[in-house]
């Protein structure tokens, strides 16, 4: 190649790169070909220039045909639509042969979703071709008047300035990368911890009640409309195992994820995820779910999105950490019976849905990322409706139960009162549900409702003492002492609690 092909090549590279703000997307010195795209300008085309001899015209066609393949393939990891290419061959000479047919209009691939440009400037006609790509990329004529002599120092002088630049760039974004502290995957980890801590000294991390109290995922609360426990037990640990489990996942995975998709969308998939995790674990496990780990199996599905999107990319780097993280961490839950799998697949695809969705930074909107928005929506309805009509089955309702008493202890009747409706509603109470039905009726004043809860109780379970002394209350305040006495020696038969055998006495001495 003369010097003047080699300087078009490093002159139309250093404009592209330097003024028009192109991104080098590939190169490949030795065979002199290269690819630019611009992402500041979604109307500006992908560029490949490339110095070849193209000696005669199946030499061409046999080049057009690879690089509408490439092309296409580029698309895809691109996320566009459609992808316009224009493709620049710098050749000493016109082929020998017809090629009219790939040069002048454009071509389009098969799918038309590729639609390919080709120019040739050819050292005979330099300056012809040139006025054509000019014309063609509305560039300034003034950058690119030939001189009548090229030397050797001017086509160094070009190819050291594309070096320098893409040297400066690459050094930029490293330095970029260094400097860059995972903030929000830092911030996150002190929440956890922060409400680890808080959540401790209020009554321990382990204690189940405690963590319902403050916002676990409880199905039968959900069902009441506290919604917000789909975002609460995020923060919320059991165990220091689990908060040490979590962050740790948090921080390997976590600096990978805030890197590349940058902050506000890494929150967005943290939390937007983690609830996914919880709307999945309401629906399909009705056990008490706590932990940051829906979340974290958030973050692995949008790494995981990576290899999709660029999987040339991130398939032998990122893939294959993430996939082996996330098949490990299955495996052990598979053989755990106090892990939530559910809220973890939940939001390990809700993560992967919304990594769709959101994109990376500086892509342009793609029918595809709709496409990902849509059937996240889709999936969330189908699950939070899967998760609200089971809750109008019956299941069973010891936990509710032990919760119900614990709020009662704690004198807060209303969030007992909604467990218990729940239980009713759902055909879900037992005997003990009922018991505290009219425990808390009682306390309202609602005298009709309270015996009616006792008398439901004692036709499940005639043996719980607290059910027949609530009934015998209830007798008592209607004035009908006969009856009150018998169910409050039913009581005293059934618990040797001194408070009964006293409540008994008391109503002997009335009958007095």
């Amino acid at each position: 190649m003369s010097f003047q092909e080699q300087y078009i090549f490093w002159r139309l590279t250093n404009y592209f790169l330097g003024v028009e703000k192109y991104r080098l997307i590939h190169l490949h010195e030795e065979k002199q070909e290269l690819w630019l795209e611009n992402n500041s300008q979604k109307k500006r085309p992908v560029i490949r220039i490339q110095m070849k001899e193209l000696s005669w015209a199946n030499v061409v066609e046999r080049d057009v045909n690879h690089t509408l393949h490439v092309t296409e393939n580029l698309r895809k990891q691109m996320g566009r639509l459609k992808l316009p290419l224009i493709n620049i061959y710098i050749t000493p000479f016109e082929p020998m042969g017809d090629i009219s047919p790939f040069f002048g209009e454009p071509i389009t691939s098969p799918n038309e979703k590729v639609k390919l440009e080709n120019i040739l400037l050819a050292n005979e006609q330099m300056n012809e071709h040139l006025d054509t790509l000019v014309k063609r990329l509305e560039l300034p004529e003034s950058e690119f008047i030939l001189s009548n002599e090229i030397t050797k120092d001017m086509v160094t002088k070009e190819r050291e300035q594309v070096i320098t630049y893409i040297t400066s760039k690459v050094n930029e974004e490293q330095k970029v990368a260094r400097n860059s502290k995972p903030i929000v995957t830092y911030s996150f980890i002190g929440l956890i911890i922060a409400a680890f801590l808080w959540i401790a000294l209020q009554g321990g991390s382990t204690n189940t009640f405690n963590l319902i109290k403050w916002g676990g995922k409880f199905n039968p609360l959900i069902y009441a409309g506290e919604w917000w426990r789909f975002i609460s037990p995020i923060f919320l640990h059991s165990g220091l195992m689990h908060l040490a489990s979590n962050a740790v996942m948090l921080y390997i995975v976590g600096a990978w994820a805030e890197r590349i998709y940058g902050k506000w969308r890494y929150i967005l998939i943290l939390l937007l995820g983690g609830i996914c995790g919880n709307i999945a674990s309401f629906a399909l496990n009705m056990n008490l779910s706590v932990g940051a780990s829906t979340a974290v199996f958030a973050v692995m599905g949008a790494l995981l999105y990576l290899v999709v999107l660029k999987p040339n990319l991130y398939a032998k780097t990122i893939g294959v950490s993430i996939a082996s993280l996330v098949a490990v961490n299955l495996f052990i839950d598979l053989f755990s019976t106090q892990i939530d799998i559910a809220g973890h697949i939940g939001g390990l695809v809700g993560g992967f849905l919304l990594a769709g969705a959101l994109s990376l930074p500086k892509q342009f909107f793609h029918w595809r990322r709709f496409a990902y928005g849509i059937s996240l929506i889709a999936v969330t309805i189908l699950f939070l409706y899967f998760g609200f009509q089971k809750g109008m089955q019956p299941y069973d309702p010891m936990q509710a139960n032990v919760a119900v008493q614990q709020y009662l202890q704690d004198n807060n009747k209303k969030e007992a009162s909604k467990i218990i409706d729940t239980l009713i509603e759902s055909r879900s109470a037992d005997a003990y549900s009922y018991t505290y039905a009219s425990s808390i009726a009682l306390q309202d004043k609602q005298v009709d409702k309270a015996e009616q809860m006792a008398k439901e109780a004692i036709s499940i379970d005639k043996d719980i003492p607290e059910a027949h002394y609530y009934l015998a209350v209830c007798y008592q305040l209607k004035g009908d002492t006969k009856a009150a006495i018998k169910e409050a020696d039913m009581a005293k038969q059934l618990s040797s609690e001194p408070f009964f055998d006293s409540y008994y006495n008391e109503l002997e001495k009335t009958k007095e």
